[in-house]
């Protein structure tokens, strides 16, 4: 059995064990019939400060633009109907009504999202800010929650192991929302523990549902199965994302997982060069 993201070898290969690759090609499939249109769009979201909505830059650094970047983001994965209401974690008094749920596990999260009666809440550490990648990352994972949680897709049980496995179910689902780039900037940072310095955050602390290659290769399939164009999904990746990304790009080319092999043709690879 492969191993999920801080959890993950300290030096990995570029390219996910044999485990590992099946598990996310299957993922893949599965999720993709669940998810619906959204996740069989061809397209990858690189630059925030392109979408409609988001401050000049790209990086918000309030809950205002945290906000405004997300309701950005929820329009172009399909979530525009959701309901989705953003809290600033406060240490002095973290509990919440008893109507709200985690989905899946908080810790290690700066951001983390639970369910109520008719809307999501997501809640928010300040320090989310301070590294782009991992806010990014953060937005596309719980993005990505939402959309499991949505299509009746929850961990199946508390056990430690569940719960970390649907960890990685919510980055495959961002990754298959167009997020892709995100998710893969963000697991180098997770799984270094370093954001190349002067951040103030505890990354040892941090979580993450993929690690680096699992995360490349997820990101790999996902843009072969859509047409999207090698060169196109690498000038936006950070130097050793792009390095991971297209070892496991030739990789997919040369060895396809079964599970993409037999799945059928709109989630099938579309074999983009």
């Amino acid at each position: 059995m492969f191993q999920f993201g801080s959890a993950a070898k300290a030096s990995p290969e570029f390219v996910p064990d044999a485990d590992a690759r099946d598990w996310i090609a299957g993922g893949i499939v599965d999720l993709a019939s669940h998810l619906g249109p959204a996740a069989r769009e061809p397209h990858l979201l690189t630059d925030p400060a392109k979408l409609h909505g988001v401050p000049r830059g790209g990086t918000p650094t309030d809950l205002d633009s945290l906000f405004d970047m997300i309701c950005a983001v929820q329009e172009v994965v399909g979530q525009s109907e959701i309901e989705l209401t953003l809290l600033e974690l406060d240490e002095r008094n973290p509990g919440l009504p008893e109507s709200y749920v985690s989905l899946g596990d908080p810790s290690g999260k700066l951001l983390h999202t639970f369910k109520g009666t008719d809307e999501y809440l997501v809640l928010f550490s300040p320090a989310a800010f301070k590294v782009r990648e991992l806010l990014l990352a953060s937005i596309a994972r719980e993005l990505g929650r939402v959309a499991l949680d949505g299509a009746g897709l929850r961990p199946a049980s508390d056990e430690p192991t569940a719960l970390r496995e649907w960890e990685g179910d919510a980055e495959l689902a961002g990754v298959l929302l167009g997020m892709g780039v995100w998710i893969s900037n963000g697991a180098y940072v997770y799984e270094n523990a370093c954001c190349g310095g002067g951040c103030g955050i505890d990354l040892r602390s941090i979580r993450a549902g993929l690690s680096l290659p699992e995360a490349c290769y997820a990101l790999a399939v996902d843009s072969q199965r859509k047409g999207i164009r090698r060169r196109h999904v690498l000038r936006h990746l950070s130097p050793t994302q792009k390095t991971a990304t297209r070892h496991c790009w030739s990789h997919v080319g040369a060895a396809t997982p079964k599970a993409l092999a037999s799945a059928g043709a709109d989630i099938a690879l579309a074999l983009a060069p």
